[in-house]
């Protein structure tokens, strides 16, 4: 069988070393050659998707994960190269794929050392995407390690004046949970060979089949919680984010956002709920109070922002609260409705992000009292603006409505106390979303400093083609999504149902 989950997550590999042998002034060729990769790789994850499609719709199979590949790598040690996917993991490899293609077709602005920085882009979507395909947990680990170092030169390099301590920040933090989960996967492997008897493994699918002592359970589930609750961030693991958010290129931004944190709650869906399955229920009070903690919380700090790509990674938490508040309702609604969010949040945060650096690009600056009155001026980026904002906010017929709607539902049915607080949100989300949009959008125009400058001018530029084509994909799916989001639950279901029944009866359909 041809190896497609191999190819589409080492085709932005190999394709970012041969852009190292590009000469450096060959910034054209570098920037073309980079983008027409990502397109394939979008292509080959579309066409991934299609023909996942078909299999899970004509299999029997209780196995939901298809075009499996595997070799064996270390067997001594259990180590295995295992790759497949599943309907979660599909809709965030095409979303990976997606960003990527965005995001490097958003960065031909980028002019100091760009085969670096196209390579680096490359390599992240690799660690990503092969981060949500590995079926052995030592690869898994090993992709989630290589995903910190594209990151960090990408922050730490090409970042704003406080680049290095955000990017030394963000890789302390992610750091300390990694290794805490490797831990974690060590003693897996121990304790289900103590239990199941045979060689040592780390396959998930061979560690599903054995149930660990519940105390053993919570131990292992602290350490995999450690890194996936940084990752996500839960609030009080949160701080790297918006300090990383800021500093880093708009594009790499986009990346870590929209794709990279998505990693944090899909480790919970994929590893802790079907292999600790009494620890999680035990411990699954304390991730709802994160859960709504994360969710008021940054909801409330997001309000008293001056910097637009701070007040969105306040938000960002906020949002990604609410995904892991439908993980942790245990039913087939709050679940579908989290990888839905999942990407919806992917999607329009996307959206928002590059719209800021789009703004920022055109007038230096992103403090919110600098502007007002641009709607005049600019109008296709007013528009695209207004949209995206109504996306986040959840507004029925846009993307994030599907998504929140299946979350809160299954939450309610979990906690009415629980939904009731998660629903709570609503009222400083739709402030901070006016007051940033109108703040920037509306209003009479500043006399003074170098938006008024600008405006005084006339010489205020609306959105590029460029500019517009790295929008169109995603304001696209914040229609169809809206609109349509059936496909997408009916590829989760059977994910959903076949990942949750570790929970046995306390998993609702």
């Amino acid at each position: 069988m041809f190896p497609l989950l191999s190819v589409i997550t080492f085709l932005p590999l190999l394709g970012g070393i041969a852009l190292l042998f590009f000469r450096k002034n060959w910034v054209g060729p570098i920037r073309w050659t980079a983008l027409s990769l990502a397109g394939v790789n979008l292509l080959l994850a579309l066409l991934l998707m299609l023909l996942y499609g078909q299999v899970n719709l004509n299999t029997s199979s209780q196995d939901s994960f298809h075009f499996n590949e595997r070799v064996t790598w270390i067997s001594a040690l259990g180590v295995n190269y295992s790759l497949g996917v599943d309907g979660i993991s599909m809709l965030l490899v095409v979303l990976t794929a997606l960003l990527t293609f965005v995001c490097i077709l958003a960065s031909f602005n980028i002019e100091r050392k760009v085969k670096n920085y196209m390579a680096f882009m490359l390599l992240l979507d690799c660690g990503i995407t092969g981060v949500f395909l590995s079926t052995n947990l030592f690869l898994f680990y090993v992709f989630w390690e290589v995903m910190l170092i594209p990151a960090y030169f990408l922050v730490g390099s090409w970042g704003e004046e406080r680049r290095i301590y955000a990017a030394f920040k963000f890789v302390l933090y992610t750091s300390v949970g990694s290794l805490l989960m490797l831990a974690g996967i060590i003693a897996l492997g121990y304790y289900h060979q103590l239990a199941a008897g045979g060689g040592y493994t780390l396959e998930l699918h061979t560690l599903l089949t054995t149930k660990l002592d519940s105390s053993v359970q919570f131990w292992l589930l602290l350490a995999f919680a450690a890194a996936f609750s940084v990752k996500i961030p839960f609030v009080p693991f949160h701080s790297w984010l918006p300090d990383t958010y800021s500093q880093a290129p708009v594009p790499v931004t986009v990346m870590l956002a929209g794709a990279m944190t998505k990693a944090g709650a899909y480790g919970f869906l994929r590893f802790c709920i079907p292999l600790f399955p009494q620890a999680i229920q035990a411990l699954a009070p304390l991730f709802n109070a994160l859960a709504i903690i994360s969710i008021l919380y940054c909801a409330l700090l997001a309000l008293v922002q001056t910097d637009m790509k701070r007040l969105l990674g306040y938000s960002s938490i906020s949002h990604l609260g609410v995904v892991m508040l439908g993980i942790f309702a245990f039913n087939a609604q709050g679940v579908e409705g989290s990888v839905l969010q999942m990407v919806n949040h992917g999607i329009t945060t996307a959206a928002l992000f590059l719209i800021v650096g789009f703004i920022e690009a055109r007038t230096g600056t992103r403090r919110i009292a600098d502007f007002g009155g641009l709607a005049t001026r600019v109008p296709i980026l007013a528009t695209v603006m207004l949209i995206a904002a109504l996306s986040s906010l959840g507004l029925p017929g846009l993307n994030s409505f599907a998504g929140e709607f299946l979350v809160l539902l299954g939450t309610f049915r979990n906690s009415v106390l629980l939904g009731t607080l998660g629903t709570a949100v609503v009222v400083p989300a739709a402030w901070y979303l006016i007051r940033f949009f109108q703040g920037v959008i509306q209003g009479a125009g500043k006399a003074d400093g170098p938006v008024g400058s600008l405006l005084c001018k006339g010489t205020l530029r609306d959105l590029n083609v460029r500019e517009l084509l790295s929008l169109s994909p995603l304001l696209a799916l914040i229609f169809y999504i809206g609109l349509q989001p059936a496909p997408l639950t009916s590829l989760l279901e059977p994910s959903v149902v076949s990942t949750m029944q570790a929970l046995g009866s306390v998993f609702v359909k």
